[in-house]
């Protein structure tokens, strides 16, 4: 009988897969994801004599890869790079559930990145860029909203000015109009000491005829 020794390291060790997906809107994108990983060291014999040193190639690979194609494909491509810690924990419990007897501990699946296809990224490119020119475009006509009800403000408040204004003169005018009397408009004439004048009270209108002094 021919005893032989099989190594197996019980430490946690990363393999990474990189898997070709098709989303839910049928688009394709490839995700490169992690597992970390361990045999369970009560269970090493079952392991070598179930599955041989080989176990991640002939059982986990295809589960995991299985795994990411399923769950990814239940999301639309754009909500995935939002949902990966989401995904993630999908694909573990799934993973878990399908390799529970086979004597592995799972500590935590990654998802490294997510790639687009160039058709894609053009796609979503131009999508940006439009959203940029409509948030442009808001922003430009607020503005000119803005600076339309500042210019009506205004000119409402100049147009308010002026009225007022005519307002306070036409009360002026009619305050002097009332107190412009025939006598008061006699008694500054004759107040006046630069005036060399004659004044004869029996002019039109009641006022005085003025006359220069020289006969002229």
């Amino acid at each position: 009988m021919v005893n032989s020794v099989y190594k197996f390291s019980t430490q946690w060790s990363s393999y990474q897969e990189k898997v070709e997906v098709l989303t839910r809107d049928d688009l394709t994108i490839t995700v490169t994801a992690d597992i970390i990983m361990r045999p369970k060291e009560t269970e090493l014999y079952e392991l070598q004599t179930e599955l041989g040193e080989g176990y991640y190639e002939k059982v986990v690979k295809p589960q995991f890869r299985t795994a990411i194609r399923n769950i990814l494909s239940a999301y639309n491509m754009v909500s995935i790079s939002k949902e990966t810690p989401n995904v993630a924990a999908q694909i573990k419990k799934s993973l878990l559930e399908k390799l529970k007897d086979k004597h592995i501990d799972i500590d935590d699946i990654i998802i490294d990145d997510v790639e687009y296809s160039p058709s894609i990224l053009k796609a979503i490119e131009s999508k940006l860029t439009k959203q940029q020119e409509q948030e442009q475009m808001k922003f430009e006509i607020n503005i000119a909203k803005r600076d339309a009800e500042i210019q009506a403000i205004t000119a409402e408040g100049k147009a308010k000015s002026v009225l007022i204004e005519a307002e306070a003169q036409a009360k002026a005018q009619r305050m002097i109009a009332d107190s412009l009397t025939n006598r008061y408009i006699q008694l500054k004439a004759m107040e006046n000491p630069n005036n060399k004048l004659i004044f004869v009270p029996n002019g039109k209108d009641g006022l005085p005829i003025i006359v220069n002094a020289d006969g002229k």
